[in-house]
């Protein structure tokens, strides 16, 4: 089934004895159209129109293993048109398998969310870029696309590491009135560990290289001299996998056309190997068990209802409910300590704000 939808020659295959036991290059399983069982994998790698794909491959597979042998399976290059990469992503996810989609084209992660639509879920889906890729003017941006599929597949978008200076601020309060929400790379970058409770619940998502700067990132497709830092992005990127609902990754905007001595390609590997150390870091505690977890009862003046927070004893990461009261089936938001004092403090922070009005 697989072999309908790759396209790889014999030049693909990277020769495992040109790499050490303790590198990628041992550890990963690469498809030259063997039989293969889905089930015994717990992540596939795949190139889309992606023609520097052995560049990267050369990258990662230098870089040593985080994972056990036969966990992670390189399927190579998917077939150029949209059909084959849609059909791919759904056979994988019907198989419990994590995709990590490479390509340069943003076009993939409407592939990548269409390939939910027979699975019968409301989506939670995260961009990582330095712009918000919509326009009020423009059918063919890609948010404009992807919200063609909201409300009855996507339910919720969040969009982070923003530039105001690189964004309309119609864009901006259009998406705020769905209750959206927007994190400005100013304000991440300032407490970058509040982040992990944005992306604990997101299902799908998409990782530009232009939200890196351009120094760390010469290959990115904005060359903005502003964004993450390397280090940033790849703490994002773990704590991005380490979600427990997380199901595909697409990682995009990158030309490696452009000749910066291999930085950008390293980069894009260092990304990959951060997704798989989060991904096997998991603590599987979704969906969660409330006698794991420890109440925190809050009277709150912003809603005039009492909250409760829950706080996993099993990983220390904290939960606000949304009150009976406000949604019948008191919907569990992923959160932060800090988002549990200040509601104690008589507040609560524009997100979980926007949850309520988002679900109520």
């Amino acid at each position: 089934m697989i072999k309908h939808f790759i396209q790889n020659d014999k030049n693909s295959i990277l020769d495992r004895s040109t790499f050490d036991q303790f590198q990628y290059g041992h550890s990963i399983v690469q498809y030259n159209g063997q039989e293969i069982n889905l089930k015994s994998f717990d992540i596939a790698l795949l190139g889309w129109r992606n023609d520097q794909y052995s560049i990267i491959k050369q990258s990662l597979y230098a870089l040593s293993s985080n994972f056990k042998d036969g966990k992670v399976i390189d399927l190579g290059i998917v077939k150029p048109d949209l059909v084959p990469l849609i059909e791919l992503v759904d056979l994988l996810l019907k198989n419990k398998i994590f995709p990590i989609i490479i390509t340069p084209k943003e076009s993939a992660i409407e592939g990548q969310l269409k390939a939910y639509e027979q699975r019968y879920e409301l989506l939670n889906m995260a961009f990582i870029n330095s712009t918000i890729p919509y326009s009020p003017n423009k059918g063919n941006a890609l948010i404009n696309k992807i919200l063609k599929y909201h409300p009855h597949l996507l339910m919720h978008l969040n969009c982070l590491g923003y530039q105001s200076y690189l964004t309309d601020k119609n864009t901006i309060d259009f998406l705020e009135d769905k209750y959206f929400d927007l994190h400005r790379l100013g304000l991440m970058q300032s407490r970058l560990e509040e982040t992990e409770p944005i992306l604990r619940d997101v299902n799908l998502a998409a990782f530009s290289i232009a939200s890196i700067r351009s120094s760390d990132a010469p290959a990115n497709i904005f060359r903005n001299p502003n964004g993450f830092l390397a280090a940033e992005a790849c703490k994002i990127m773990r704590y991005l996998c380490m979600g427990d609902q997380l199901s595909s990754l697409c990682i995009h905007g990158f030309d490696l056309s452009i000749n910066d001595m291999g930085q950008t390609s390293n980069m894009i590997s260092q990304l990959i190997w951060f997704a798989i150390e989060g991904f096997f870091s998991r603590t599987n505690e979704f969906p969660l068990q409330k006698k794991e977890l420890k109440v925190f009862l809050v009277d709150n003046k912003a809603i005039g209802h009492s909250i409760s927070f829950y706080k996993s004893s099993k990983s220390d990461r904290w939960w606000f409910e949304i009150p009976k009261a406000l949604h019948r089936k008191r919907k569990l938001i992923a959160c932060s300590y800090q988002d549990y004092q200040i509601a104690c403090e008589g507040d609560l922070p524009d997100r979980l704000l926007n949850a309520i009005n988002r679900l109520t």
